[in-house]
Parts: C-alpha cells; sequence; structure tokens
C-alpha cells in the first residue's frame, strides 16, 4: 500500500510532467534559419559563354501559376567541359550584368530607344552575380522579371556546350510587370553539363537589334546522400535553406518562390524571399525583391529541339 507521502510525491510529478507536455511545443519550436546563398566551387579552369547579361537596362529617362518542382536533392560536382574553342586552360572574362550602352563613332554613350519596355525597373533574370545557377533537375523553372509590355512574344532558347539549341519556345507576354517561371520540358539538361539560356523580349519580329536579351548559365549536378537525408527530414523552408548553402540556386528559389506564390503575405515568407534574393553574391535590385509573382506566359505554337 502507497503512503499518503508516496501519494502527494506522485500527484507532484503527474502535475508537473502535465504542466511540461502543455508548454513543450512552445518551448521546443525552432527558429527560423536565415536563407545563404553559397556560390559553388566547381572547379577550375572555366571557360564561359562571354556577354551573358543578367539585366537589360531601359533608358533612365524612361518610363500564375508557379511551377511546383519536384526537387531531388545533389551535390555540387564539377565539370571542366566549357562552350567553345578546342579545349586547353582558357579563362575567358566574367559575364556581364548588364548590357553596355551604345557608342558613337567617338565612344560617347548613346541612349537606347526603350521600344516596348515600360516602367523604370529593367528586365531581369532572377540568377546569381556569376551568371551560372545550379539545379538538381533535369526540367528546372527559369525566373525573370518582366515589365509591362508591348512586345508581341517573349523567346527562351536554350544552348548546350557546342551551341547547338536544344530547346527554342516563344510565349504571349502577360500583360502586367511581374516575376514569372517558364519551366524547361522533361529531360532538357543532361548532369554535370551547361547549357547558356538566353530570353529576349521581341519588340519587333522582323528585327533582332530591337530585342530586350537577358542569359546566363545552368548546369544540372548529381544527386549526394548526406544531402538527400537532410532533405527528407526538411520542412520546406529548411530545404531551401539546404539547397541555398549547398550552392543549388535554382532549386532554392523554387522552393521559396512556391510558398510566396501560395502564400504572398506571409510576412515570413516573404522575409525569406527577400534574404534569398539580396544575399551576397546574388544581390538583386530591392524594388525586384517587392514585385509579385504572375502567372506564367502562355505558350506560342512551340519549335523544339533536343540535342545532347
Amino acid at each position: 500500500m502507497i503512503s499518503s507521502k508516496l501519494q502527494k510525491i506522485g500527484i507532484i510529478i503527474v502535475a508537473t510532467t502535465v504542466g511540461m507536455t502543455s508548454v513543450l511545443p512552445v518551448n521546443t519550436a525552432i527558429a527560423r534559419e536565415k536563407i545563404i546563398f553559397v556560390p559553388p566551387v566547381l572547379g577550375s579552369p572555366q571557360r564561359l559563354i562571354p556577354a551573358g547579361t543578367r539585366a537589360y537596362e531601359p533608358p533612365s529617362e524612361g518610363n500564375v501559376n508557379i511551377d511546383i518542382l519536384q526537387t531531388q536533392p545533389a551535390p555540387i560536382v564539377p565539370s571542366t567541359r566549357g562552350f567553345g574553342g578546342n579545349g586547353g586552360n582558357i579563362v575567358t572574362p566574367p559575364i556581364q550584368r548588364t548590357i553596355p550602352p551604345n557608342q558613337d563613332r567617338n565612344g560617347a554613350s548613346v541612349a537606347v530607344p526603350n521600344q516596348c519596355l515600360s516602367g523604370k525597373i529593367p528586365l531581369t533574370a532572377l540568377i546569381p552575380e556569376s551568371q551560372l545557377g545550379l539545379t538538381t533537375l533535369s526540367n528546372p523553372a527559369l525566373f525573370f522579371y518582366v515589365p509591362q509590355t508591348s512586345a508581341p512574344e517573349l523567346e527562351l532558347v536554350v544552348q548546350n556546350e557546342t551551341e547547338q539549341e536544344v530547346y527554342t519556345q516563344k510565349y504571349k507576354p502577360n500583360n502586367k510587370a511581374g516575376i514569372i517561371s517558364i519551366r524547361l520540358p522533361v529531360n532538357s539538361l543532361a548532369v554535370n553539363k551547361q547549357y547558356k539560356w538566353k530570353l529576349s523580349v521581341i519588340c519587333n519580329p522582323t528585327d533582332k537589334s530591337q530585342n530586350k536579351v537577358v542569359a546566363g548559365l545552368i548546369q544540372r549536378v548529381l544527386p549526394d546522400l548526406q544531402l538527400v537525408k537532410k532533405l527528407q527530414q526538411a520542412t520546406r523552408q529548411e530545404r531551401a535553406v539546404l539547397y541555398a548553402a549547398a550552392g543549388i540556386w535554382h532549386d532554392a528559389l523554387a522552393t521559396v518562390a512556391q510558398r510566396r506564390y501560395l502564400f504572398p503575405h506571409n510576412p515570413e515568407i516573404a522575409s525569406d524571399w527577400e534574404e534569398l534574393l539580396t544575399t551576397p553574391n546574388v544581390r538583386l535590385n530591392q524594388q525586384i525583391v517587392k514585385q509579385p509573382l504572375i502567372p506564367s506566359p502562355e505558350v506560342l505554337p512551340p519549335k523544339n529541339k533536343h540535342k545532347f
């Protein structure tokens, strides 16, 4: 028979346990991790396509459905292959971030007429400063800020390392400015190969010189078992942190974009979005960070090619 003293102790223990149980979810809440993009190290030397552009700058005086990626983790696998040339340890100059202004015969800058884009925020690709973004997918989504435009078409072209087109598609622009996503077809990207993509706003279909163009590089990388395990146990926010820390830009961006599209007024998700786009080595314009995610542009009759 249990003594009255022991009964009192038992009651205290139960009450304490119940009390701890009731506050446990609050006291053990996991703090939100910051999303910091760490650029991948892909080995050296690395020969990239010259003259790529992250943003098309209009003259200063001028005025979604988001694809849900089936994220598959991967590590960073160095690629020693480059673009053009016949091998050797040639390193080309860094890709330019903006299109330089036209020049007259004396070398003075000349404003480029802003034929079909409106607003002060330039056409911009959401990619790192290096212009190179990694992905684990064969068909990732690319993200762009597209100003309001009177252009009849957008065109996305993807080229392989020998500058052969592996994908070409035209789209009908939206009638308002915002951030769009364009998903590549399944099996567009082979593992450990770099591709150059180019998005053009076609202001005049008969005169390519009037197109507004942004371009960059993308590379698909192989799975890493350690990262796979971490991602399997992670929340969506934690997945974005893991992808960014591993230098896998496109998967990190898509993970946050999915949540922001579904919950555009959630302050925590808005904070994640801003952290990723303004993190060191990315540093996108704060005005772009604030732009809404809008539905993807309508696909026009396709002209697809797949060559690896």
